[in-house]
């Protein structure tokens, strides 16, 4: 039974204003309506937060557009329940969108109960979550910048990238400084500067760097590269102490994520900072993957099931869960190997690789919910487990075929024996390291 609000309000927010309607009344009773209209700055949020105190109002429901309910949260939650509901599920029919008619629809919506509200982590989490998405950025700003310089490099006539794995390594970064600093150094000379194992092919170097074309300008904007580059490095050895800092709190959490298959410690403070380590808001590990989005939609019609994708729903999640999956399946003692390629067989690599992360997120929930380290399940309990399911499977379709199953019994489902928690044990102290 979903519980009715006597009296309940709905926000409409916008840039710079914001329209509110409170509805009151018993639910036998048509509510009585009230609808205002204020600005989006403190002072006016401050009347708004005054009138629907006045009205007696304790619960308000507000779309989460853009970033323009957060500072109506701010300010509205510190005395008020604000629920965040999702525009997908409260959106209005065509035709018949405005800004009151918006708040309205909200308000009743709440009203009756029918508003599902998003999760909202707590100032600590949100923090972290900041911290760990610049550093997502600041990365892909650095591998554009490492892009930007091998594409000035073709334009100058050097194929250093046909020779070295990486140009920005120990051997690359000294050969491209000699080229910056003494452009007019025989190709020999440049050759001679390589490294390790690249020494073996100092006359592949010879060649991709004879007759070059750089000049004052494409070394003027390689160096502008560079210069960008290193300043892009400290921001995240920056941002990476800053998170380490913010990471002591969930210490023990960051610890038991890393003792998972393919999770290291950049993808442990993503999931902490995207799920907030307390799975108390996820009731069980389907909750999770259907909020992370990495499991596929219901999408069942007369009787027929359609094709369905996964929801466009966490992309910072998803894209370190997929990641992390691509490091378990080429684990060749992991589970999570044997159940990719099984299913690669008959739906495809990308789904595949989709339903390892849904496994691995699966996993994450019940190592955060229990306390409790991961343990690897051996291949006989594994095997045990395929076979019972088999048995169920071809048990059921004998069923719809007709055929009585009553007196075949099923054999037990194997179970996983988990490790009781030791929290006086350290798991050891790991670090994120920059690219």
């Amino acid at each position: 039974m979903k519980k009715f609000l006597p009296c309940c309000a709905g926000i409409d927010i916008g840039k710079r204003e914001m329209t509110a309607t409170i509805l009151t009344g018993s639910p036998d009773v048509e509510p009585v309506q009230q609808t205002r209209t204020f600005g989006t700055t403190v002072q006016e949020l401050n009347r708004c937060l005054e009138w629907l105190r006045s009205n007696q109002c304790s619960t308000v429901v507000v779309e989460s557009t853009g970033s323009y309910w957060i500072p109506v949260w701010n300010v509205l939650s510190e005395q008020l329940a604000v629920i965040v509901a999702n525009p997908e599920h409260v959106k209005a029919r065509r035709g018949e969108k405005t800004d009151p008619e918006d708040s309205r629809r909200l308000a009743e919506r709440l009203r009756v109960g029918d508003v599902r509200g998003s999760f909202i982590p707590d100032q600590d989490v949100i923090e972290l979550r900041d911290l760990t998405r610049r550093r997502k950025r600041l990365l892909f700003n650095a591998n554009s910048e490492r892009n930007r310089i091998q594409k000035l490099l073709e334009h100058a006539n050097i194929k250093l990238g046909n020779v070295v794995s990486d140009v920005f390594g120990a051997s690359g970064q000294a050969i491209l400084r000699a080229l910056l600093d003494h452009p007019d150094q025989p190709p020999a000379e440049l050759a001679e500067l390589a490294k390790g194992t690249v020494r073996r092919k100092r006359a592949a170097l010879r060649e991709s760097l004879e007759g070059h074309r750089l000049n004052d300008h494409l070394r003027w904007m390689i160096q502008h590269s560079l210069d960008h580059l290193v300043f892009l490095e400290q921001q995240i050895n920056a941002l990476t102490e800053r998170t380490l800092e913010k990471l002591k709190r969930f210490q023990r959490e960051y610890e038991l994520l890393q003792t998972i298959p393919g999770i290291g410690p950049e993808t442990a403070a993503v999931i902490i900072a995207e799920t907030g380590a307390n799975m108390a808001q996820f009731p069980s590990a389907r909750h999770l993957t259907s909020w992370a989005g990495v499991c596929p939609g219901n999408n069942r019609s007369a009787g027929k099931q359609k094709s369905s994708s996964i929801k466009r729903a966490n992309k910072w999640l998803l894209a370190a869960l997929v990641q992390s999956a691509w490091a378990t399946v080429r684990d060749r003692g992991s589970i999570f190997r044997k159940r990719f390629y099984r299913q690669m067989m008959h739906r495809g690599r990308k789904r595949a690789l989709i339903a390892a992360a849904r496994a691995l997120l699966a996993v994450v929930w019940q190592v955060l919910h229990q306390g409790v380290p991961y343990a690897e399940p051996t291949n006989e309990l594994f095997q045990q487990r395929e076979r019972s399911k088999k048995v169920r499977h071809h048990l059921r379709r004998l069923q719809e075929l007709g055929v009585d199953i009553t007196p075949i019994e099923l054999p037990p489902t194997p179970t996983i024996r988990k490790p009781q928690p030791d929290f006086t044990r350290p798991l050891g102290a790991l670090g994120i390291h920059a690219r």
